[in-house]
């Protein structure tokens, strides 16, 4: 700030006369990647999406920058004294102040006590608190505890696939979504939770969506303002997480992560309190399902369009496994199947941006930021780069022998102290569900279908993903492969 006013340090566009910055804000929300994409071949690697005062996920919020590249990656990644993560909820709901809901007769006493809990977890703590919370939450995904899952994951991805039948046409998106969901109550909660977790998982999802609706940045609590729906919906999560960390306290503890999480104590004794349980929860719960999803979903998209790599990694898979599902020694000895899960994550990766707010003070690739300002990382345009991937937007699991990208180069899982603490368990899940899908199933694309990309927190295909239930007969290259829709923007696909 320069006498009251804000003083743009970092290039971007100039808002004509008259138009505000909000403008601005909502291009970016519609098409993130579409944007940051023409702002970087404008003005450089780093960028604001507006020369002026804007914010979009914190309530301090002063500007919002773009950046990409292995440098910045590791400066940003590693420091984090300086580079914080806040609530997912950002400015739309303040954990730190209570919101009195006025709007139509929404004052009642129970509607008082704010939410402070809803989806917080490690997004919300910084510094030493955040060490202390990551070393609480290490031992429940420690690597025995991981491999300890693998015959959970096996049983609930053959009962899904039981459902399955040759010739039909499915939303395989709705499937993977119904299988990580399952598998992560499962291991989360120690229970299938079916209906109940499907209900959480609906209203999470539609918290997501609701949150990155333009029309969100009109903070409104009257029906039939999408505030209003996304705080009804806050309320309801966080009263359904309640009442199962409450359960679980009441319970005899087992061996799922929730049981862990509330016997683990720190070095002087201390636990979780009850609305730290009821944050990591929610967190664990969403991401542990979402981002599997989606790499699965890319992943079988990327297959049927590449009947090459499909075929060599069906041969593999029954070299190796002969029709089983996959053991955890057994992944190590799959290496094809290794490469196109990261081949996968690189060209489309299921979390394509990384945010963070300067907490201080700092500069940047040679530019000066304040604190307060938003700051997302492109890990998309990180993936794309050419002086590291050649032909970045070719799906080409081969590149895998003789490439070994750096963390800041190549990290779907983010990198450095706040690394996905979940980074194992998904990348062991995503492996076992594809091979014990590829073994049992072809999957292609119906001809002329449409695939458009929708980037919130994550990267999903927008309308689902229909796709055509094939034995397995390693007949791939029977399939279409003329798929349309922006999807075709950031992967080369067959015409």
């Amino acid at each position: 700030m320069k006498n009251g006013r804000y003083v743009p340090t970092v290039p971007g566009p100039e808002p004509p006369l008259g138009v505000a910055s909000v403008a601005y804000v909502i291009r970016y929300i519609l098409d993130p990647i579409g944007v940051a994409t023409r702002l970087f071949e404008r003005y450089g690697p780093v960028t604001q999406i507006v020369r002026g005062p804007a914010r979009m996920v914190h309530p301090d919020g002063l500007a919002i920058v773009l950046a990409r590249g292995a440098d910045v990656n590791k400066q940003v990644l590693t420091d984090h004294e300086r580079f914080h993560m806040w609530a997912l909820s950002g400015p739309l709901y303040p954990v730190e102040k209570e919101l009195r809901r006025t709007g139509l007769g929404r004052a009642t006493p129970e509607r008082l006590e704010p939410v402070k809990r809803t989806l917080t977890g490690l997004f919300h703590v910084n510094r030493d608190e955040h060490r202390r919370h990551r070393r609480l939450l290490m031992p429940a995904f420690h690597k025995t505890r991981i491999d300890a899952y693998r015959d959970d994951m096996v049983a609930i991805c053959n009962e899904l696939l039981s459902t399955w039948r040759i010739g039909e046409t499915r939303d395989v998106l709705a499937d993977m979504t119904e299988l990580t969901l399952r598998i992560a109550t499962k291991t989360l909660f120690g229970e299938d939770a079916g209906a109940r977790g499907m209900e959480l998982s609906r209203k999470m999802q539609r918290w997501l969506q609701t949150m990155f609706s333009p029309a969100m940045l009109f903070r409104y609590d009257v029906r039939p303002m999408p505030y209003h729906r996304w705080l009804d919906l806050s309320q309801e999560i966080d009263e359904r997480t309640v009442e199962i960390v409450r359960a679980k306290k009441r319970s005899p503890l087992g061996a799922d992560m929730l049981s862990m999480l509330v016997a683990e104590r720190d070095e002087d004794g201390s636990a979780l309190d009850e609305d730290e349980l009821v944050g990591h929860t929610g967190v664990i719960f969403a991401a542990g399902h979402e981002t599997s999803t989606n790499a699965l979903a890319w992943t079988l998209l990327l297959l049927s369009q590449h009947p090459d790599v499909a075929c060599d990694l069906s041969d593999e898979l029954a070299g190796v496994l002969k029709g089983d599902p996959p053991t955890v020694e057994q992944l190590a000895k799959l290496p094809l199947l290794d490469a196109v899960v990261k081949e996968s994550m690189r060209v489309l990766p299921p979390v394509p941006i990384h945010p963070r707010l300067v907490a201080e003070e700092t500069e940047l690739a040679g530019h000066r930021l304040r604190a307060g300002t938003e700051l997302f990382l492109s890990i998309f345009h990180m993936h794309h780069d050419p002086e590291l991937f050649e032909q970045p937007e070719r799906f080409l699991p081969s590149r895998w022998s003789r490439i070994k990208p750096s963390p800041y180069e190549y990290n779907p899982f983010s990198a450095g102290p706040r690394m996905c603490i979940g980074a194992s368990f998904a990348s062991m899940e995503i492996k076992i569900v594809l091979a014990t899908l590829l073994q049992q199933f072809r999957v292609e694309m119906p001809r002329g279908a449409k695939v458009d990309r929708r980037v919130q927190i994550t990267m999903a295909p927008k309308d689902g993903l229909p796709m055509r239930i094939r034995p397995a007969d390693r007949a791939w290259r029977t399939g279409a492969r003329d798929v349309r829709g922006n999807i075709r923007d950031l992967v080369e696909l067959p015409s």
